[in-house]
């Protein structure tokens, strides 16, 4: 009960002073890359688990990348795929290859768990999920890049195209908590839906500044958990992630300083 409030006090601690809202331009120079910053060390951290298959951060990096091809997708196709958006749907399919790629590596790298606490046959079955949806959807492209080459309209609306995107994009992500051991997988589940999940969406697709103005106060406590929850007593930091871990929380209050 007594770490509960002392969790409580460091959430309200942030509101105290009266927040600041940053410009878009001060943002992406002095904000983001503290976010950039915190997201990476999250992963370096996760990774320091045994088994944790290393190649899933490579696979979801290039997930996280595609916000450029979905722009292209949106300014040259209009509401169906046609043959003027040609260059943008290879760009796509190109990028689903390196993505395909990446996961069929890790599926071939990965090995039987060593611990018993590992629930990686769930995450494995994740990505061959994931594999086998990415499949699909590179052959409906397939099957549009050749209708417009033959200049047959096309029924595909680019709606649709970018919301499977954005599917792939959440089937990889769920699968990462799953690669944790059980003992942390509740703490790094609940940090990952809060915090890095959030804000890979909003600093990858959106840019949205304005995202972190409006959510400050949570994600402060969503960091301040994790950090409390992996340094009890009763459930000690894995070794090796004590550096990581203490560096989310300094540059996450180096941010702090810009909104308050």
């Amino acid at each position: 009960m007594k770490n509960i409030f002392l969790t409580f006090l460091l959430f309200l601690s942030t509101q105290v002073h009266a927040q600041k809202n940053l410009s878009p331009q001060v943002f992406q120079s002095n904000v983001r890359p503290v976010l950039n910053g915190i997201i990476n060390d999250f992963y370096q951290m996760i990774s320091l688990f045994p088994d944790f298959p290393k190649e899933i951060i490579k696979a979801i990096e290039q997930m996280d990348n595609m916000e450029d091809v979905r722009e292209n997708l949106k300014t040259t196709c209009g509401g169906y795929l046609t043959e003027k958006c040609q260059a943008s749907v290879d760009a796509l399919r190109l990028r689903l290859a390196e993505i395909e790629a990446s996961t069929l590596n890790l599926m071939a790298r990965q090995r039987p768990a060593h611990s018993p606490y590992m629930t990686s046959l769930i995450g494995m079955r994740m990505v061959s999920e994931f594999q086998l949806e990415l499949q699909s959807f590179k052959g409906s492209l397939d099957n549009a890049s050749f209708m417009m080459r033959a200049k047959i309209k096309s029924k595909k609306e680019t709606y649709a195209v970018i919301r499977k995107i954005d599917e792939l994009q959440s089937m990889l992500s769920l699968a990462v908590v799953e690669f944790i051991p059980y003992l942390y997988k509740e703490d790094f589940r609940t940090f990952y839906s809060n915090f890095v999940h959030p804000v890979e969406i909003q600093l990858a697709k959106h840019r949205n500044h304005e995202f972190l103005n409006r959510n400050l106060n949570s994600l402060n406590f969503s960091i301040n958990l994790l950090n409390q929850n992996l340094t009890k007593r009763s459930k000690k930091t894995p070794e090796g992630m004590a550096p990581f871990l203490s560096l989310i929380h300094n540059r996450w209050n180096s941010l702090l300083r810009y909104y308050f």
